[in-house]
Order: C-alpha cells, then sequence, then structure tokens
C-alpha cells in the first residue's frame, strides 16, 4: 500500500535547532547552507519524515541518487517527498511513486499551461469553471508522474497528458501502468501521487516531532 505521511514547519520551527541532528549528515548540511528560511525548514521537515519512516539508520547512512538524480536508499525502498508552503510529504511505496504538492496561488497560469501542458489539458482548463485551481490539479498530477518515472525535466511535460477525474483521481491520455490519486489534504493545496500499487491509502498522517 501506499502510505503517505506529512509535517508542518510551523510546528517544527521552534524546535529546529535541535532536530536537525535527527537528520542524515548531507541534509544537516542542505539545511545548514539555507539558513534562517522557509526552504530549510522545508528541507529539515522532509528529513524528520525520512528519520520517522526509516529510523536512525537514515543518520549514518548515504542516499543513492538514480540515473536522473532521484533519490533512494541502498536498500532501494521506493519513496519520494515533496513540499510546499508550510507543508513537506512523504510517499512509501514497495513499487516506484511520486507525489507533488503545490499551494495554490496567483500565477500566470495560462503562459505556463501554453507551454507546458498538452493539448487536452489544456482543452480541459477551457472547459473548468475553476481553472486556476484544475491548473495545479494537473500540475501536481504530471510532476508525480514524471518524479515516479524519475525523468525530471528529460522529457517534455507537453508531451503527455493527465486529467482529474472523479472527485480523487485522474487518466493519462495514453495508456500506462501507474494510477493516479489526488489528496485534498490541506486547504489551499493540490496534492497527487502517481504509483504502480493498487492500494493507497484514504488519507495522509501528520507527524508531530
Amino acid at each position: 500500500m501506499v502510505e503517505l505521511f506529512a509535517a508542518d514547519i510551523r510546528q517544527i520551527a521552534p524546535n529546529a535547532p535541535k532536530l536537525i541532528a535527527l537528520l542524515d549528515r548531507e541534509r544537516q548540511a542542505r539545511v545548514r547552507a539555507l539558513g534562517d528560511s522557509r526552504a530549510a525548514l522545508l528541507s529539515l521537515a522532509a528529513g524528520l519524515l525520512l528519520y520517522d519512516a526509516f529510523g536512525e539508520g537514515t543518520r549514518s547512512v548515504r542516499f543513492e541518487h538514480g540515473r536522473r538524480g532521484k533519490p533512494h536508499l541502498p536498500d532501494r525502498t521506493p519513496f519520494n517527498i515533496t513540499h510546499a508552503g508550510d507543508y513537506a510529504v512523504l510517499a512509501l511505496s514497495t513499487q516506484s511513486v511520486g507525489v507533488d504538492l503545490e499551494q495554490i496561488r496567483p500565477i500566470d497560469w495560462q503562459k505556463i499551461a501554453n507551454r507546458f501542458f498538452h493539448p487536452e489539458e489544456r482543452r480541459y482548463l477551457a472547459g473548468s469553471a475553476s481553472p486556476q485551481a484544475d491548473f495545479f490539479r494537473i500540475w501536481t498530477l504530471k510532476e508525480s508522474f514524471l518524479k515516479a518515472e524519475g525523468l525530471g525535466f528529460s522529457i517534455s511535460p507537453a508531451s503527455f497528458g493527465v486529467l482529474p477525474e472523479g472527485d480523487t483521481g485522474a487518466r493519462m491520455t495514453c495508456e500506462t501502468a501507474y494510477r493516479f490519486t489526488r489528496f485534498p489534504a490541506f486547504e489551499g493545496y493540490c496534492l497527487s501521487v502517481c504509483s504502480l500499487e493498487r492500494d493507497v491509502a484514504a488519507g495522509v498522517v501528520m507527524r508531530s516531532f
């Protein structure tokens, strides 16, 4: 089963100087390099979720990276991390998985969609009653697929389409073994998961540190 865990940087911030010691050495250096910033807290939150999921071993292990940079543990346990706004989210699975979180915010979504979205996605937005929110729904779906595959932007996001379907699902415009799930976990955010597993948790589990 795909499981999802989240952390809120507002809960973590007061104890950040102590909590950083729980991270692996590579992430500690990354967090300290970011200084006193939101980005540092988000990176810390992501590291704490990994520590919570995998235990003390993550403090001494060196994370490995796939051909296009996707991180994994030496035992190849599949996981993926995303963060935005006030939250970090960790997805765990027994097979390849991708997760993406975006905060709905004012941007020139039409310009971005014209450049990076598949024609079917642009048509979907043209008929949407809430095109800005649907833009972020589609964006997180596309990102979750790219992250599951470990592709990054090595392929054009406009070369494939993923369309929201029903309350929590989505479908690709081409044949795929991947399944998509959307979670209304945080107000004002879009959260999507792409996985090969059939079973996905019903919700996101919040962790406190």
